[in-house]
């Protein structure tokens, strides 16, 4: 008897070894058909595992969704399966894929916001996301979000911060809101915080101020001389005469503007309204948002005009920016005539 069951163990052991065996050479093995195609798997919350691998086996996956369910189950891979959509290629070992879902390796893709976009450009940007652009409008007004960071501009404008973010694909307009502004909150580190105090500026200032920066500078270097001449105007009780705001008023107007244009009535219009506009009129960059609170020292002019290259004529007095106008319109026709 004693034989007959060290016998019998002895069959069950290598029955389980070579079952073990077997589903280890399966999990590792990829499946040879359809090699090489891309297939989008969406795991959603609360979906059983062995639904999901029934599904991936029917994609061409795996072979066995039996092997890989056990196989799981054996080292508890399958409490750790992360939600998302995934992007699995025919080919993959299941192995391999099954260690995908428990690191959450799901589909992401790179969206660029440049800086100095408006909102309804950053809306549009997230279409390769597969995030309808009416959401993200909807998501960048949210009454709720302005009243929670007190923002008392009609929209989350300029809090945007202009970066390259990887969106997890399904992502909702507002997780992308939040990732963007998490990211802005990041630029306001205690050394920012410490220059806006002593400028005695709120942080909503500073991001209107430089977003009129951001749409003016073409050349990097004159961003803080360009903030010098936006806080001497505003020291003496000047309007700033932003073209930008106006154009912004326009809805984003492109074109060149005419003096009929700096008439049109609205708060942002800086010709007509005094001080700064209700908020910011754009994304402005970290060196923007710098150079706000750090403008260039020792810089009196008052004025500056665009010239042909990008570059700005900077003017003490009115007679001497008059006199960079007409220079620059005469650069202008000179190079439209070639």
């Amino acid at each position: 008897m004693k034989r007959i069951v060290i016998r019998v163990l002895a069959v069950a052991a290598a029955l389980a070894v070579g079952f073990v065996g077997t589903v280890w050479i399966d999990v590792h093995r990829a499946p040879a058909d359809n090699a090489g195609e891309v297939v989008r798997v969406t795991v959603p919350a609360g979906q059983p595992f062995a639904l999901l691998v029934h599904r991936l086996q029917g994609r061409g996956l795996i072979r066995s969704a039996r092997v890989l369910r056990l196989y799981a189950a054996a080292t508890r891979a399958d409490r750790h399966i992360h939600t998302g959509t995934f992007e699995f290629t025919v080919g993959e070992r299941p192995v391999d894929i099954l260690r995908r879902l428990v690191e959450g390796d799901i589909l992401r893709v790179s969206v660029t916001v440049p800086e100095g976009y408006a909102m309804w450009e950053i809306a549009g940007s997230f279409r390769a996301a597969a995030i309808d652009s009416v959401d993200m409008l909807a998501a960048i007004r949210n009454p709720a979000e302005r009243q929670r960071r007190e923002i008392r501009a009609p929209s989350l404008e300029g809090y945007l911060f202009p970066d390259t973010y990887q969106v997890a694909w399904g992502a909702t307009a507002g997780e992308v809101v939040e990732q963007m502004l998490a990211r802005m909150d990041r630029v306001f580190d205690a050394e920012l915080i410490q220059l806006l105090s002593e400028r005695e500026m709120t942080p909503h200032e500073v991001l209107t101020l430089a977003s009129i920066i951001e749409a003016e500078a073409r050349v990097a270097s004159e961003r803080p001389v360009i903030s010098a001449v936006y806080h001497n105007r505003l020291a003496r009780g000047m309007r700033l005469e932003a073209d930008p705001t106006v154009a912004y008023a326009m809805d984003g107007y492109r074109g060149r503007l005419l003096f009929r244009d700096l008439e049109i009535d609205s708060p942002y219009n800086t010709y007509r309204n005094m001080g700064l506009p209700p908020g910011p009129i754009c994304s402005p960059g970290e060196a923007s948002i710098r150079a706000a609170v750090s403008p260039a020292d020792d810089v009196d002019a008052l004025y500056f005009v665009a010239r042909g290259d990008g570059s700005h004529v900077f003017s003490r007095s009115l007679r001497e920016h008059r006199q960079a106008v007409e220079a620059a319109r005469r650069e202008r026709r000179a190079q439209a005539n070639g």
